[in-house]
């Protein structure tokens, strides 16, 4: 029952995320190496997991990998779901999102970084090669690391480990 509980949580948080994303502005600023939109919204409902917080629009971010800042197009959406931090920038196959516990300091639970020429690149735990820290300064995250991920056109070649850093400002 509880799995379900959890279901209807995350399920009710996509569809507050898609909805507030539908209704925010595509006008956008350039900043370098990370993107911001101008609108912002936030919703809160219950559910049985406990309560639900989106919000879109007007956070920043900045991303760094292997030395070099990543330009990620579209908005920042953060939302808490039943003991669940998620942080999203823009859309796949590019956008970057990570999951994160609550607490201070966060744990990072996944992360994706898209895909980097050619690389879909990540952290999760356990992985070897991996890894990922992260800090919270009022609505700022940070997550420093190395990520991890193969290449598709070399795939004999063996793991690739990239570092990374990740700044996601939440509106």
């Amino acid at each position: 029952m509880v799995k379900r509980g959890f279901v209807v949580a995350v399920g009710g948080a996509a569809v507050i995320i898609a909805g507030l994303s539908g209704c925010s502005s595509s006008e956008k600023k350039s900043e370098s190496g990370g993107s911001s939109a101008t609108a912002s919204q936030t919703a809160t409902v219950s559910a049985p997991g406990g309560n639900v917080t989106a919000s879109t629009g007007t956070g920043t971010a900045k991303v760094t990998i292997d030395g070099k800042d990543h330009a990620v197009q579209g908005s920042v959406v953060c939302a808490t779901v039943a003991n669940t931090v998620s942080l999203t920038i823009g859309q796949a196959p590019t956008g970057v999102s990570a999951t994160l516990t609550p607490g201070d300091p966060p744990t990072v639970t996944a992360l994706a970084l898209g895909n980097i020429d050619g690389v879909s690149l990540g952290y999760t735990p356990g992985v070897p090669g991996g890894s990922a820290d992260a800090t919270k300064d009022g609505n700022t995250y940070t997550i420093k690391g190395n990520a991890t991920g193969m290449d598709m056109a070399n795939p004999t070649a063996g793991a690739v480990t990239k570092p990374y850093e990740v700044e996601i400002t939440c509106p």
